[in-house]
């Protein structure tokens, strides 16, 4: 797990951010969505999103679609968000995903994860779990949901002084917010449903081209 802990921060110090995909509740019985879902992360990737995740789906064929996108774009760091159950956690498995994601801190969820050497990031909303996540050797940690818990809740943590930890803001988070929260000590930003359609806007267009500028520098 550290390899792979220590490879997603690498690339997310390169970009710093990941758009996740959530699919609809019918997503799986009407093709044309799937078709939707395929040009808009096209549409992504030639802006120059790097990290991509999807929502976990107990639909059998969820792995496949995950697969297919993995092959089809070979270069975008492909993760699996919503993994918060031995469900979720074994659909995963034979992926081999770079990385995922829980909401939640779920000891025993991260524990197996640990043991399968499966990278699934635990949302944290307290210093109580926060804690018993790094003992457990997480060096990267999902603040979530970021835009209720606020930057004061970050300092909180830095206070404590534990291992250097990489910190990702999630939940409700706008493109918007990537200047800002960034400045104020949030390594990464994860955006989802605030991100209309999986489309890029504005926001995000002008921050990704001034991203790219500076990191040219």
């Amino acid at each position: 797990m550290n390899i792979k802990q220590n490879n997603l921060i690498k690339s997310l110090k390169v970009q710093p951010l990941i758009v996740v995909i959530r699919l609809e509740n019918d997503f799986f019985n009407i093709p044309s969505k799937r078709d939707r879902l395929l040009l808009n992360i096209n549409n992504l990737y030639n802006f120059g999103i790097k990290h991509i995740e999807i929502g976990w789906d107990s639909n059998p064929e969820w792995v496949n679609l995950v697969s297919e996108v993995k092959n089809n774009f070979q270069s975008l760091n492909v993760g699996a968000a919503s993994i918060n159950s031995k469900q979720s956690l074994h659909s995963i498995l034979k992926l081999d995903l770079n990385y995922s994601m829980s909401p939640s801190f779920n000891k025993e969820i991260h524990i197996k994860a640990i043991e399968y050497n499966q990278l699934v990031i635990p949302g944290i909303s307290n210093i109580e779990n926060f804690k018993k996540a790094v003992n457990l050797g997480y060096k990267i940690i999902k603040i979530f949901p970021a835009s209720k818990l606020g930057i004061e809740f970050l300092k909180k943590l830095q206070d404590l002084k534990e291992i250097d930890v990489f910190f990702i803001a999630a939940g409700g988070m706008k493109s918007s917010d990537l200047k800002e929260w960034l400045r104020n000590g949030y390594n990464a930003l994860a955006i989802g449903k605030e991100l209309n359609n999986h489309v890029t806007d504005r926001d995000l267009k002008i921050w990704l081209k001034n991203f790219k500028k500076n990191d040219s520098k």
